[in-house]
Parts: structure tokens; sequence; C-alpha cells
């Protein structure tokens, strides 16, 4: 993504206008071209000689802002030397800089051989606590065409940081493509209200970090990084309510913006956790196994629900599993209504402790009883435990109100 003052946009009538680069002129294409070739070359070179290299470049180009937002891209796509956890820095100088003065104060002058006698570390070494001598390591290099094509959805990317509400509006979307849609915004732990619109048109409303009161900074970056997701989708329209530098406006795009998205295999987007929990729940799961494929489930007026995980049992009984992260506290009073109402529906919910308060929760528990039993609570990622538990409770109780069924149809 791109800084603030790197932006280029238009504000004209309430509207904002992405100013894109044109990604087949001769003279963008050059420059992406010469930076590129600037960290190609620059393998074990530090931070600051790339960037007095890059910043000489950017200065003589026709749009500087323009150049500094492309080579923020491909800076970003450079991987640095670490410092050395084990090594205390601003220790290792202290001791360079009091034998330097000791040495300056005996022999009265301070030669490159002094310095070798005195430490055997490169000069770099001392500082490799500070950003500008992080050294290069790695470059994924791109294209000169992809790295404005990623550009250009930076630019989007940066605007959607100061959302309010983002809706999404898709015209004949494919099953697939929308099952992939939906998979990419729970990977980033997005909830969006899904609405059916007509004949085979699906509208997505995602709040924005501009209408939560806490954690916006987090939830803005994770609904940033969601974005080029979209352009992966055929056809579909965006409607962004924007407040940018006190200005309120409105941002709208379709397929025809030109956008090219650099996500390609959803598959490696899976985080850590996940494919943790998978794990212990294969080793502790039982008769319950996790289903590849999770259904989307009509609510009828409340839209759709997409949940996180399904699971079959060998009885061959499903249930499906949604889980409630703090910035999605908005929409849980109406799930639960939801379940409450529609008991036969096999669908369980975690909720993020911080969420709701203790006292919420206790007044939704009151409010809906039903719904709370097929509930848990859980802090920054269910446990496997958890989940099984709720699953067996559940099957129990199905299992009984079975049996109860069965007596009743017995009794004369």
């Amino acid at each position: 993504m791109l800084n603030l003052d790197l932006l280029r946009t238009t504000y004209r009538n309430g509207r904002f206008y992405c100013r894109f680069a044109d990604c087949g002129k001769e003279e963008n294409l050059s420059l992406a071209a010469a930076l590129t070739a600037i960290f190609r070359e620059g393998h074990n070179k530090c931070r600051s000689e790339l960037a007095a290299l890059t910043k000489a470049l950017c200065a003589a180009a026709p749009d500087p802002k323009f150049a500094s937002g492309v080579e923020k891209i491909i800076t970003d796509s450079a991987e640095f030397d670490a410092p050395d956890p084990e090594v205390d820095y601003a220790a290792m100088r202290r001791e360079l800089f009091l034998r330097s003065g000791a040495a300056l104060k005996k022999e009265g002058d301070f030669s490159e051989e002094h310095y070798r006698s005195l430490y055997p570390h490169p000069a770099q070494d001392i500082y490799g606590d500070l950003p500008d001598f992080e050294v290069l390591r790695s470059f994924r290099e791109m294209t000169p065409q992809g790295v404005l094509q990623r550009y250009n959805t930076a630019l989007v990317q940066t605007m959607l940081l100061y959302t309010s509400k983002l809706t999404l509006t898709l015209s004949d979307p494919e099953h697939g493509e929308l099952r992939k849609l939906v998979r990419f915004m729970k990977f980033f732990r997005l909830l969006a209200v899904i609405r059916s619109c007509g004949r085979n048109t699906i509208e997505l409303e995602l709040s924005g970090p501009g209408a939560l009161l806490e954690n916006a900074r987090k939830y803005g970056l994770l609904l940033a990084s969601f974005f080029p997701a979209v352009p992966l989708l055929k056809k579909y329209k965006l409607s962004a309510e924007l407040e940018i530098r006190s200005r309120k406006g409105r941002l709208e795009l379709d397929q025809s913006s030109g956008l090219v998205s650099h996500y390609t295999n959803i598959s490696a987007y899976v985080p850590e956790e996940i494919r943790l929990f998978h794990r212990l729940f294969r080793e502790k799961g039982a008769d319950w196994r996790i289903v590849g494929e999770t259904p989307f489930i009509h609510m009828g007026k409340e839209g759709i629900c997409f949940p996180d995980l399904s699971f079959r049992n060998e009885s061959d009984e499903v249930c499906h599993l949604e889980l409630f992260h703090r910035w999605h506290k908005g929409e849980l009073p109406k799930r639960m209504e939801f379940m409450e109402k529609n008991p036969e529906i096999p669908l369980i919910a975690g909720i993020d402790r911080g969420a709701v308060s203790e006292e919420k929760w206790n007044e939704l528990v009151r409010t809906f009883p039903g719904a709370a039993e097929r509930c848990f609570r859980f802090r920054d990622f269910p446990g496997v435990d958890t989940v099984l538990k709720t699953l067996e409770k559940i099957r129990d109780k199905n299992e009984k109100g079975i049996k109860n069924e069965r007596k009743k149809r017995k009794t004369p």
C-alpha cells in the first residue's frame, strides 16, 4: 500500500477519482524497469544506499509523486535482514566509541588500521538495529507492467483505509466465483451482510474502519488487504464512502477500471492458526471431520450467511460454524435471533470475547436462550476442544429430540 501523501486522486462534486497509471505507457514502463533494476542489482546493499539511488531517479521523473509511489511498491516487495535479537548493538557501539576515544587521546590520530585493530567488524555491523543499515537479502521481482498494476491496486487499497462503508454489487456471479470471494473475505476476518437483490444480483455490504470505535486501524488494513480479491470477479460494482483529509465523498469502481489482482491461489493464503486447527481437529475429532465445501445459508430478509467451517460425522450429520470477531458485534444479535427462530438449521457460532462485554453477552443469552446453547466464546481463535464440545452437545440434543418424538408417536 501507499502512504497518504503519495495518493494521486481527484475530488469533484462529492466523488473521489483515482489517477491510475497507464500500464501501457512507455514512459511509465521505463520508470518501473529502472527502479526494479536498482533492487535487482542491489543485493547486499543497505536501505540507505538503495534509497539514495531511487531518490535521485524519482526526483528526475516528470511526476515525482507517482515515481515515489512506484518506488514504494517495489521496496515493499523486497526483504531485508532483521536485527539479530541476540546482539546488543547499542553496547557494541558504546564499546567501539570508548575504544576510539581512548585511541585518539593516545595516538592523536585515527586511521582505518586503528579501527581494524580496535574492532574487527565492518562499520555497518554496529548499526544493525537501525533501518537504514538493513541489508537487502531477497527481492521478489515483478515485470514493469506488473509493478504498475500493483501500483493501481495500492491506490484503491490506501483509500479504503478511510472508508466507513463498502458495498459490492455482483451481477450474474458464478457460484465458484462468489465462493472464492467469500473465502478471501473470511481469510481476512471480514464479515459482510450478503443480500439477494433481484434476479441474479447479489450485494455484499462491509463496514469500514471509519464505522468502528475501536480496532479501526487493524480492521482497515484487513479490508484494504482483502480488496485485490475484488478484481478477480468478471463483473462487479464497488461503492465506498470515504473521508480523507476532512473531505467526504464516494469512490466508485467496476470491472472497466482495468484493475488486475495479484492474488491467485486462495490455498496460499491460509493462516497458520487455521492450518493448526485443521491438523488438531483431525487428531481429536473422533467421528467428526471438517468438510471441504461450506454452503451458503439463506436467511430470508436477513440475507445470506456463509459459515467459516462445516463438519460431518459418521452418522452423516452436518453442522456449520460461523465465527464472530471483535469487529463483527453489529451482526451478532441478528444472527442469534435467526438461530433462535430456526433451531432446525445446523448452525453453531463462536464469539470472540472482545466482541461483546460480559454484560452484553448475558443480555443476549437471556434474549436468545435457544441460540445461546449453540454458541461458545473464545479469545483470538477457537480451540478444537471447545468446538468439539459444542458439536457433541448439539448432536446429543438432536438425538434426545428424536427419541422424544418417537415416544410421542407410540403414545396412543
